[in-house]
């Protein structure tokens, strides 16, 4: 409806200046037309996560335009306040649009896991009563967030949660190898510990793999006490994050469980959130949240 009445408005104004009946709608139209594709490359550009800013120049470029338009053919109607009403049908197609920019926006985020933490309320009686201790609590909450930003982004793409419960036939030679080689390294080291060890080498791996590595291991010697069948090693469903919740909030839920050691939180989160977590990405977390 607001397109509608921007496009009579447009046309109004053509047929003001001169213009035919004929002529003045097929061009209002194809004005508005041509924000609304701009609009839909703005949110395509959204959904993939690539930067939009061509688009909405564009866009706002038309609405303006039109904004300008629509001002004059009000002014000419009935003064200043038809002028206002009629400007304000491209501000809302704008607006309209904006709002949904945003809530595609957020739930792309928020499909990802990357809503940020809220930053922390102050209430206007602590601004008043407390301005500077205000001020520096909003400016290192700030900061934090600041700190935790990774300075290279990539796009990751979204997958199901693999629910496959067949036995899994695939392994990795190379992790395979490494492991079994940390374990006759050093015969009494516990699965975190060749964790710990492979990953100082680059390998990265976790508890779960280590240990399922080194059951298989067991299972190829000869075994003289129990001789019947053993099951089939079946594929763990990959765990996934809530939607909504962060690395923080993982870090804050380990702690609270009783888990303080570094590794150990960063196996955690890593169970959590997925292996391309960065440790050190952890780490900082930890130590703001320790401290």
């Amino acid at each position: 409806m607001l397109l509608a009445a921007a496009a009579w408005s447009l046309s109004g104004q053509l047929m003001a200046w001169g213009m035919s009946r004929w002529l003045a709608w097929p061009l209002s139209v194809m004005f508005d037309a041509a924000g609304l594709i701009c609009a839909t490359y703005a949110r395509r550009a959204v959904e993939r996560g690539t930067p939009a800013g061509l688009a909405r120049l564009t866009l706002l470029a038309f609405v303006a335009v039109a904004g300008l338009l629509n001002w004059n053919h009000g002014h000419s109607i009935g003064g200043t306040p038809a002028a206002a009403g009629f400007a304000s049908l491209s501000a809302g197609v704008e607006m309209l649009f904006e709002l949904h920019r945003r809530d595609v926006r957020d739930e792309q985020r928020a499909a990802r896991g990357l809503i940020a933490e809220r930053l922390p309320h102050i209430p206007a009686l602590g601004w008043v009563m407390y301005p500077g201790r205000s001020w520096q609590t909003l400016r290192r909450a700030v900061g934090v967030r600041l700190d935790l930003l990774d300075p290279v982004q990539t796009g990751h793409t979204l997958t199901a949660p693999d629910t496959d419960t067949r036995p899994d036939t695939r392994r990795r030679a190379t992790v395979r190898s490494a492991v079994r080689a940390a374990a006759d390294t050093v015969p009494d080291a516990t699965p975190q510990d060749i964790v710990r060890h492979l990953s100082a080498a680059g390998i990265d791996t976790d508890e779960d793999t280590v240990r399922t590595v080194l059951a298989d291991t067991m299972d190829t010697r000869p075994d003289t006490k129990d001789s019947r069948p053993q099951p089939h090693p079946v594929r763990s469903v990959r765990p996934i994050a809530p939607p909504g919740q962060t690395v923080a909030d993982t870090v804050r839920t380990a702690l609270a469980s009783g888990v303080t050691d570094k590794d150990a939180v960063v196996s955690y989160v890593r169970r959590i959130h997925g292996q391309h977590v960065s440790a050190d990405t952890v780490a900082r977390t930890l130590r703001r949240i320790a401290s």
